[in-house]
C-alpha cells in the first residue's frame, strides 16, 4: 500500500515540473517575439503568466493529490474489511472445529439412550414406562441397525404385560379398557417403517390381550397374532396381510376397508366383525365363525371358507369368486349382488339363504342344500347346476328354470 502512494506522489512532482519548466520555456518565447513592449513591461507580464499557470497547476495538483488520496483510502478500508472477513471466518471456523471435538457421536448416544430407555420400561409408573416407548421409537427411527431390535423388545413388553387370562373362555369384554402403555407400545409397532424390517421376520404378539385397542392404519402385516384376544378392536384400515389370526378372538371388531390378503384366520371367532370393503382375497377362513359379520363388498376372491359358519352373516355385492365353501354354512346369509362366479359351494348350507340377482356362473352346487332358499333373478345359473343341488318346493329359482323332478 506505500509503494503505491510513493509511486503516486513521485509521479504527480515529476509531472508538474515538468508542466511548469513547458509553461515557463513557452511563455518566455511568446513574449520575447513581441515587439512594442518594454523589458520592464515584458517581465511584470511573464510574471502574471507564470503566476496564473503556477495557480491552475496547483489546483490540479491538489485534485490528483486528492484523488490518490481517497483510492489509498478506499483500499485500506477493504483491506480493513477483508482483513476484519478473514478473521471473522477463522473464528467461526474455530469455533465450528471447536464444536466437531467436543460434539459426541450418535453412535456413541444411541447405546446410552438405549440403556436408559430399557431400564426405565421396567419402572412401575406407568409415566415412565410411557416416555420410555417413545424413547425407543426415536431410537428406532434413527438407528437402522436398532429398529428390528427396538420391535421385538416392544412385542415382548407387551406379550409380557399384556397376556390372555388362562381362565378367558372368550366372552366379549366391551367394557374394559387396554392400558395406556400397551396401547402406545402397539401404535409405535403399527407406525413403524415397515422397509427396515428384516426378511423372514415377524412380529410375535401371540396370545396376547388386546381387547379395544385402537390399531387404525396399523401395519401388522405378517404379524403371529395367533390365540390373541382382539374384541372390540379398531383395525379400520389396518394392515394385517399375510398375518396369522387362527384361534384368534374378534367379536366385535371393526376391520372397515381393512387388508387380510392371505391371511390365516382359521378356527378365529369373528362374530359380529364389521369386515366392509374389506380385502380378504386368498384368506384362509376354514372353521372360522362368521356368524351375523358384515361383508357387504367385501373382496373374498380365492379364499378358503370351509366348514365356516356363515350363518346370518351380510355378504351383499362382495366379491366371492372362486372362494371355497365347501361343508359351510351360509343359512339365512344375505347374498344378494353377490359374484360366486367359479365359487365351491359342494355340500354348503344355503338353507334360507338370499341369492337374488347373485352371479352364480359355473358355481359348484352339488349336494348343496338350497331348501327355502331365494334364487330369483339370480344370473347366469343352469339347470345342471340346479339338477345337482339339494332343494324343495320352498326353492324360489329364477323363472327360466323348473324344480328338478326329485326335488318333489
Amino acid at each position: 500500500m506505500s509503494f503505491i502512494k510513493t509511486n503516486g506522489l513521485t509521479s504527480l512532482l515529476i509531472f508538474i515540473s515538468i508542466l511548469f519548466i513547458v509553461s515557463f520555456i513557452l511563455i518566455f518565447s511568446f513574449f520575447a517575439t513581441i515587439q512594442g513592449f518594454s523589458t520592464q513591461d515584458k517581465i511584470e507580464y511573464i510574471t502574471q503568466a507564470l503566476t496564473t499557470i503556477a495557480i491552475i497547476i496547483g489546483g490540479l495538483a491538489l485534485i490528483i493529490n486528492a484523488y490518490y488520496t481517497s483510492k489509498v483510502s478506499l483500499d485500506e478500508s477493504q483491506s480493513l474489511l477483508t482483513q476484519l472477513l478473514a478473521g471473522t471466518l477463522a473464528w467461526d471456523k474455530n469455533i465450528e472445529n471447536g464444536i466437531n471435538c467436543t460434539q459426541i457421536n450418535p453412535q456413541e448416544i444411541v447405546p446410552e439412550r438405549f440403556s436408559q430407555a430399557i431400564e426405565q420400561l421396567g419402572s412401575e409408573k406407568i409415566e415412565t414406562r410411557f416416555a420410555a416407548i417413545y424413547a425407543l421409537e426415536r431410537i428406532a427411527k434413527d438407528s437402522s441397525k436398532d429398529h428390528w431390535t427396538i420391535m421385538e423388545i416392544l412385542a415382548a413388553f407387551i406379550r409380557e404385560n399384556a397376556s390372555v387370562n388362562q381362565e378367558y373362555e372368550g366372552e366379549p369384554r366391551e367394557s374394559s379398557k387396554l392400558p395406556t402403555d400397551i396401547q402406545t407400545a402397539l401404535t409405535v409397532i403399527g407406525r413403524r417403517d415397515s422397509y427396515k424390517d428384516p426378511v423372514n421376520q415377524k412380529l410375535d404378539l401371540r396370545n396376547t390381550d388386546l381387547s379395544n385397542a385402537d390399531l387404525t392404519e396399523a401395519n401388522l402385516s405378517r404379524a403371529i397374532l395367533g390365540g390373541a384376544n382382539l374384541q372390540w378392536v379398531n383395525f379400520t384400515r389396518a394392515n394385517l396381510s399375510e398375518a396369522d389370526l387362527s384361534v384368534t378372538y374378534l367379536c366385535g371388531s371393526i376391520l372397515y376397508q381393512a387388508n387380510l390378503s392371505k391371511a390365516i384366520l382359521a378356527e378365529a371367532n369373528l362374530q359380529g366383525v364389521v369386515l366392509r370393503k374389506a380385502n380378504l382375497s386368498e384368506a384362509i377362513l376354514y372353521d372360522a365363525n362368521l356368524e351375523g359379520a358384515v361383508l357387504c363388498d367385501a373382496n373374498l376372491q380365492g379364499a378358503v371358507l370351509c366348514d365356516a359358519n356363515l350363518e346370518g352373516a351380510v355378504l351383499c355385492d362382495a366379491n366371492l369368486e372362486e372362494a371355497n365353501f365347501e361343508g359351510s354354512n351360509l343359512q339365512d346369509a344375505n347374498l344378494i349382488g353377490s359374484n360366486l362366479q367359479r365359487a365351491k359351494l359342494t355340500v354348503a348350507n344355503l338353507e334360507n339363504a338370499l341369492l337374488s340377482t347373485a352371479n352364480l356362473q359355473q358355481a359348484n352346487l352339488q349336494e348343496a342344500n338350497l331348501c327355502g332358499a331365494n334364487l330369483s333373478g339370480s344370473e347366469n345359473l343352469e339347470s345342471q347346476q340346479i339338477e345337482q343341488a339339494i332343494g324343495d318346493r320352498t326353492t324360489i329359482l329364477p323363472e327360466n328354470l323348473k324344480i328338478p323332478q326329485h326335488w318333489r
